[in-house]
This record gives structure tokens, sequence and C-alpha cells, in this order.
């Protein structure tokens, strides 16, 4: 992640807060009986952290990965604001540079955030039986919006392939997006 995207990033949630009111992603709600509803949750490029937060409400451990500080500050004062201070770390990183430690997650989940090279580590993160969450944007989006950008957009086959390791407990392509729920074989 360059210094230029991390700077747009810290820009764009300068002014912002969170309250904790913000509903989590549809997904996490939609497949919530096949989530882990104890042990480590990392919510990856997590933003301004309304995945974490919902996480650490349902009884969750979370880890709040980010490369903005801005968005990580804004999410400590919810969590804070909230009393999940306890159940939620934020951390601060690059995350093209990262080490995400290996077995070590009962769930991860990623939202609207492409990194194809970090796919394997991804998967390596999860504990076995562990349960990673994966929602991005797919290529029919530039047909609405074409001047979105293209890099961040990927087909559902390359998403696919690109966590071939893992079980599919269930997939859906909607107009835009696709989301993925999978889990690690049990060792």
């Amino acid at each position: 992640m360059s210094s230029a995207d991390i700077s747009k990033w810290n820009k764009k949630y300068a002014a912002s807060e969170i309250s904790g009111k913000q509903a989590p992603d549809e997904e996490l709600i939609r497949y919530a009986d096949l989530l882990p509803n104890s042990g480590l949750a990392l919510d990856l490029a997590c933003g301004l952290g309304k995945n974490a937060l919902y996480l650490a409400q349902q009884g969750l451990d979370v880890v709040a990965l980010d490369g903005s500080s801005k968005g990580l500050a804004v999410l400590d004062q919810a969590a804070n604001t909230l009393g999940l201070s306890a159940r939620l770390q934020t951390l601060q990183a690059d995350l093209d540079e990262y080490a995400l430690p290996e077995a070590h997650f009962d769930l991860i989940v990623v939202v609207r955030y492409l990194n194809p090279p970090l796919f394997p580590a991804i998967a390596a993160a999860l504990k076995p039986g562990g349960v990673l969450l994966y929602k991005t944007f797919n290529r029919k989006v530039l047909e609405s919006r074409p001047h979105f950008n293209a890099s961040f957009t990927i087909e559902q086959d390359v998403l696919r392939a690109g966590f071939a390791s893992l079980l599919v407990l269930e997939n859906q392509c909607d107009e835009y997006e696709y989301s993925f729920l999978l889990a690690k074989k049990q060792a």
C-alpha cells in the first residue's frame, strides 16, 4: 500500500465518526449461523470498523487491521464509547508489507479490499476449522460504473482459485459483488 493510498484514506476518514449503530455488512448477518461465535477474529482492511465493532459485540475478540491511522482512531473512539475496548485491538500497518501470523484466527473478514498476492497469507492465517468471509467487487460493476478502478475488481473463478485450499461453505454473486464464505480444513 503506497503512502499516497494511506494519505488518501486518512484524508477520507479525518472528519468521520462511527457510533456503533451502523449495520455491519449484510453477509455477517446472513451467514451468522456459520460464523464462529467465540475466538479471535481479524477484520482486514477494516476502514472505520463497523464490522469489527459488530464482531466484538457478538463476543469475539477482534483485531482490526488497516493502513489508515485516522480510520483506526475513529474506531478506537467508538469501541471505547461502546465499552468494547477490551475486545477490540486496532493495528495500523501497510497491508502490502504486514506479515499475517499463521494459523492464528478463527474468523477473517475482508470486505471490499482486493489484494490477490495476499490470498495465500490470508488462508494461512486461519486456524484449522477457521472461517473466511471475503466480499469484493466483480467485473460487472464496470458496466454501470465505467470509471470505477478495474484493478479493484475480480472474476469469480480467479477469486475462488486464490483460495483453492479452503472449502466453500457459501457463495453469492449479486449485481456488483461476490461474497464467499470459506473454511479451512480441520487438521
